[in-house]
């Protein structure tokens, strides 16, 4: 795995051959392919800003993890471009203990553009924004997210689609959980400019709660001022079935062990893309913290 810090704007070490740094710009050279996954960390770096630009008929899978102990107010400003043609999987892995953490993540997709996006929330407080706009024709985006809250945890993640290009692709499946007196707001916005036609849009959104404490908020919004397009939408909000958690039991778990079992079965589709071992067991610790 090709590893990049970034310390106070800077890059500690050196950087993979095609990839150039530059007044906090990370760039992956045009017609680059990366057999093995990059990992990006900001350490410690607090009202952090970042931009990531993905050049022409480039591959590559990027890991960022945001993680910081600092309980005072965090900013971070980060921007995934991928230019015409490429071919990106994404990963955020996001874990602020601040009381006050603000995410604005903004993801642009040119023509032919396929991202493959993934955030991961564990974050104490915070208020998220993940904006992606599909402004060239071709452009497909399929993003998840997942935001897990516990004891005293409150978490509101706006997750936003933009068709701002005909023939252009996008889907979320967004998934909240909460336990004891954990708070998630899960908001789901798809819009489709007028004259974007044969855009194609999908969104789903589910709530687990775990606990009788927990609240989870759950709001699919599809905007669309075109005719000739495909839009769909769903959304639920419930506890873990029943007959899955006592059939579990039944073989011989603990409730507390079943719900986890099952909790992590969702979580898997994330789970399974973390290819940095210690950030897995890292990200997996915390979900099972709070669970």
């Amino acid at each position: 795995m090709n590893q990049i810090v970034i310390k106070d704007h800077q890059v500690q070490g050196s950087l993979p051959k095609g990839i150039q740094f530059d007044e906090q710009v990370l760039t992956i050279q045009k017609n680059q392919t990366f057999e093995e996954p990059i990992k990006i960390t900001l350490k410690d770096d607090n009202n952090e800003s970042l931009e990531i630009v993905v050049g022409e008929s480039a591959e590559v899978k990027i890991i960022l993890e945001i993680a910081s102990a600092d309980i005072n107010p965090n900013t971070y400003n980060i921007k995934l471009t991928g230019k015409p043609n490429a071919k990106v999987n994404y990963l955020l892995v996001c874990d602020l203990a601040s009381k006050n953490a603000n995410l604005q993540h903004y993801f642009v997709a040119e023509k032919d553009t396929q991202m493959e996006l993934i955030g991961g929330f564990v974050s104490n407080v915070i208020n998220a924004k993940m904006n992606a706009r599909l402004v060239g024709q071709g452009a497909n985006v399929n993003l998840r997210a997942v935001a897990i809250s516990s004891t005293d945890n409150n978490q509101v993640i706006d997750i936003e689609i933009v068709h701002a290009a005909p023939n252009s692709t996008g889907a979320m499946h967004n998934i909240a959980i909460a336990n004891a007196n954990g708070r998630v707001i899960l908001n789901g916005v798809e819009k489709i400019l007028k004259g974007m036609k044969q855009a194609d849009a999908y969104q789903s959104l589910k709530g687990i709660i775990a606990s009788d404490t927990a609240v989870i908020e759950v709001n699919p919004i599809l905007l669309i001022d075109e005719y000739d397009v495909k839009a769909g939408h769903g959304a639920t909000i419930g506890k873990l079935d029943e007959n899955s958690v006592y059939y579990l039991m039944s073989r011989g778990l603990e409730r507390k062990d079943a719900e986890r079992l099952m909790i992590n079965g969702f979580l898997n589709p994330i789970i399974s893309e973390i290819s940095d071992e210690p950030l897995k067991e890292r990200f997996v610790s915390l979900v099972n913290q709070r669970l």
